[in-house]
């Protein structure tokens, strides 16, 4: 069943949608028998609203676009739905403006009505209590900052200006370390590579053909061509995982022989995984290098342990990695760098929660102080 205070809109603007619903959790579709009832939603019932936020993938890592999703979408339509009505004659390209404008109004309506009447809370953990709650290191130094230089950039020896993140990594090659930068994409390049044989498994029952642009070509500014493929209607929820325990167990055991095959295997997969890096965002042949390098230097279990991370819950682990990675002989250390002003995001609280849970990789916080005069 449905609410009754989602009738009007559903039957407005989701007509077609009113028959089947989606389970968040496993993504499974479920009918919907019963329609419109009164009082089925917390609100109604005078209860606190569930949120629901949507996981923070590109272009939606903001927390009113993740926790508002919902009520951004329904404002959007209403109003694109009215500029339709009062302008049935317009042109293709006066739509598309339209349509960005409605998307506009209706995310600057949602903050307003957050800003003096928020619907979500979201209240969580400062920074210093997560470090502190999860152990973790804090390095300071103290570098000149270079006057009147973009914003992000230190000088440090022979006048150079660099970024922060360079300026770490100097510091940490200095003393015999050697890194490599980190962040989000290679993992996921390393992800796709690793994993596309599962996730895109022709047997899978929950395969259904998706398509999407080419993300090379709408980065490069061109009109992205379609790519037609394979994806479970659940990748990337929290029931994935539990609903493909036998697959993946089987998929974990080929990639469980060492630290040679995982390098040979990685190659051989490249060309297969293509557009599933594409449809991960993970597309970039420096991010697929990262990659590589990955398997090079990370011993095979922390490997797998990472891809069984990701798997674990792919849409909710998809961002808070740190920066850098530095490895000296059979030393790791993850490094997330930060000025002193700086915060650390939701997503990277996140992750070194996850980290000291499940990862259990080193890890500490370098934090870039201002020098005194």
């Amino acid at each position: 069943m449905m609410c009754s205070c989602d009738e009007a809109i559903g039957r407005r603007h989701l007509a077609h949608q009113l028959n089947n619903g989606t389970e968040l959790k496993t993504r499974a579709r479920v009918p919907v028998t019963l329609g419109f009832q009164q009082c089925v939603c917390p609100e109604c019932r005078g209860e606190p609203p569930v949120h629901a936020p949507a996981a923070a993938i590109h272009g939606r890592t903001s927390k009113i676009k993740r926790f508002y999703w919902r009520e951004i979408g329904f404002d959007q339509m209403e109003r694109m739905a009215d500029w339709e009505a009062a302008h049935p004659e317009a042109s293709d390209q006066e739509r598309a403006a339209a349509y960005h404008e409605a998307e506009k109004l209706a995310l600057e309506h949602i903050k307003a009505l957050h800003a003096t009447k928020p619907k979500y809370d979201f209240a969580e953990p400062s920074q210093a209590e997560i470090l502190r709650q999860h152990g973790v290191e804090i390095v300071a130094l103290h570098v000149e900052h270079a006057a009147n230089a973009e914003k992000g950039l230190v000088i440090v020896k022979d006048g150079q200006t660099i970024s922060p993140e360079a300026y770490v990594a100097q510091h940490y090659q200095a003393a015999g370390w050697s890194v490599l930068p980190l962040e989000s994409r290679p993992l996921h390049a390393l992800f796709g590579v690793m994993m596309w044989m599962l996730i895109q498994d022709p047997g899978d029952p929950f395969g259904q053909m998706s398509g999407f642009g080419r993300r090379d070509v709408f980065e490069a500014g061109g009109e992205p061509d379609m790519i037609w493929t394979s994806l479970p209607e659940d990748f990337g929820a929290e029931g994935y995982a539990s609903r493909q325990q036998r697959a993946m167990k089987k998929h974990f055991k080929v990639l469980s022989d060492g630290q040679d095959d995982l390098l040979w295997l990685f190659d051989l997969w490249v060309p297969g995984s293509e557009h599933l890096r594409q449809y991960l965002w993970a597309h970039r042949d420096e991010d697929l290098q990262r990659a590589r390098k990955l398997v090079e230097i990370l011993p095979s279990e922390t490997i797998i342990r990472i891809l069984r991370y990701l798997i674990g819950w792919y849409w909710e682990r998809y961002l808070g990695w740190p920066d850098l990675l530095a490895y000296r002989g059979d030393e790791l250390l993850l490094l997330e760098v930060k000025s002193s002003s700086d915060k650390l995001s939701d997503d990277q609280k996140r992750w070194i929660g996850d980290n000291a849970d499940l990862l259990k990789l080193p890890f500490k916080v370098v934090k870039l102080h201002r020098k005194r005069a």
